[in-house]
């Protein structure tokens, strides 16, 4: 089985290959405190169970993190906005929850991404916001830009 596994603060998902019959302890490090959590799920993880238990019926994709709930402050056009989510929300909601808030328009939206503050590359809107939370943390700042489009 494919398993991909964002820690905090990491960015990208460690993939790993294993067996259905291998316990998630056994796949997954976590220090004190940290749970695991299916991407786009609120459930924690037993890991005292195999993957074949766990995720069977479901994709491979876990978040690891101490936090219950991650504050997300997203800048934009000058103001903030604190979106609330789950750490194994993944950013397209953080997204969407930000352009709702600040009441910007779909046609104004459509450009719309995330980045880190003063960045140049978007942030992977498939990721689990706990990918790009600092560990022992349970808050991160974004900022929601257009993205530059071409002149000619």
């Amino acid at each position: 089985m494919r398993v991909h596994v964002f820690a905090a603060g990491v960015g990208v998902a460690d993939t790993r290959e294993a067996e259905p019959h291998v316990r998630l302890a056994e796949l997954v490090a976590v220090e004190e405190d940290e749970k695991v959590y299916p991407v786009d799920e609120e459930g924690e993880l037993d890991l005292d169970l195999t993957l074949e238990a766990l995720l069977t019926g479901r994709p491979g994709h876990l978040a690891v993190s101490t936090c219950r709930e991650v504050a997300v402050t997203v800048g934009y056009a000058g103001r903030d906005e604190v979106v609330r989510v789950h750490p194994a929300t993944r950013l397209r909601r953080v997204r969407r929850r930000a352009i709702e808030q600040f009441g910007i328009s779909p046609a104004d939206a459509a450009d719309l991404v995330l980045r880190v503050p003063g960045g140049a590359e978007d942030l992977d809107l498939t990721a689990p916001v706990s990918s790009i939370v600092p560990k022992h943390t349970c808050a991160v700042t974004v900022d929601l830009v257009h993205t530059v489009r071409p002149q000619g």
